[in-house]
């Protein structure tokens, strides 16, 4: 009895346990990460995309790969940059909020002060 306990408890921390801050690396030319869950996805009319993580990046730690944010708390995608890019990314990140499946997504420059996305990858179930 006390190993299905302790196997259920791990099973509700395991999903805590791939969330990370963002952290940037000055390889391949400069670039942030993110693991974790999507915590919400906004857009507006203004074709701006902002993902939030669900721990924010300090706004120094992005430096290292040559770009100065001004917030870590989410990244951004100007949608008419790339309008079938910004679809799909949109689409795979509400499909990983809804299913509460992590996503790595990375980020080079930056996007009206924050986090440039540029790639995101969804998790297997």
């Amino acid at each position: 009895m006390r190993s299905i306990f302790l196997s259920f408890v791990l099973l509700l921390m395991s999903g805590a346990v791939f969330s990370s801050t963002p952290t940037c690396s000055a390889n391949h030319g400069g670039y942030c990460q993110y693991k974790g869950k999507v915590e919400n996805i906004y857009i507006n009319e203004g074709n701006l995309i902002l993902l939030y993580f669900d721990a924010a990046i300090p706004t120094g730690d992005a430096d290292v790969s040559g770009v100065t944010i001004t917030n870590g708390g989410a990244a951004a995608y100007n949608m008419t940059d790339n309008l079938e890019f910004a679809k799909m990314f949109y689409s795979t990140a509400l499909a990983a909020q809804a299913s509460g499946r992590n996503v790595t997504i990375q980020m080079r420059g930056t996007q009206s002060g924050y986090l440039r996305l540029n790639r995101i990858w969804l998790e297997a179930p």
